[in-house]
């Protein structure tokens, strides 16, 4: 099945319709208190990436889930900022002046930030692919939990997890990396979260096994 689409953006309209729908999904699915709960938490989670984000977004927010019970809750952004404001937005991603990324749900809304305002134009990456890791997670590792392809960015959350838990023991950051992920609610009731960025566009899915 797949919800209703509903529509929010930056200054949070459509938030508390997004909780409508969800609710709705879990009734439907006829899952628990607990388990609704925590479909809930991640909606909350999702759309609140829109407000936090850098800039002026728009986002489609909706989920499916198959008769196998793997729910994906998609969060779809597109900036609307004009050419002048998005350059402005592009220097400052690309000259470190973004703020810094507190959280695991920080490191996301980071990687879309840069994937979107470091890509410059439709279709294009960033100068220099070692780049990536420094505006990812402190640059630990090496491209880890990230690739690059020719259609933009493409980040899981389970392969960073591994990269980090791997990391972890030698290295002060990854064990930073690594308490953020013990402590995030995403990051817990989850069993994948992937980005996909490309352009003006990104997408957020959250995937949970009910």
């Amino acid at each position: 099945m797949q919800t209703d689409k509903i529509q929010v953006n930056s200054k949070g309209d459509g938030r508390a319709e997004a909780l409508q729908e969800t609710a709705k999904f879990a009734v439907y699915q006829g899952l628990s208190e607990k388990d609704s709960l925590r479909v809930e938490l991640l909606c909350e989670e999702a759309v609140g990436l829109v407000s936090a984000i850098a800039g002026d977004f728009e986002a489609e927010y909706w989920i499916e889930c198959g008769r196998d019970k793997l729910m994906e809750l998609h969060l779809q952004l597109t900036t609307k900022m004009d050419a002048s404001k998005r350059r402005e937005m592009i220097e400052a991603s690309t000259s470190g002046k973004n703020a810094a990324a507190v959280g695991f749900m920080g490191k996301v809304r980071a990687v879309i930030e840069r994937g979107i305002y470091a890509a410059g134009e439709l279709g294009k990456t960033p100068e220099g692919v070692d780049s990536i890791p420094l505006y990812m997670y402190d640059d630990v590792g090496t491209h880890d939990g990230f690739a690059v392809g020719p259609v933009g960015y493409m980040w899981s959350m389970e392969r960073y997890r591994g990269a980090v838990s791997e990391n972890r023991e030698k290295d002060s950051k990854a064990k930073e990396a690594w308490d953020e992920l013990e402590k995030s609610i995403v990051a817990n009731i989850a069993d994948d979260v992937r980005v996909g960025v490309r352009g003006r566009k990104a997408e957020v899915v959250i995937v949970k096994q009910l």
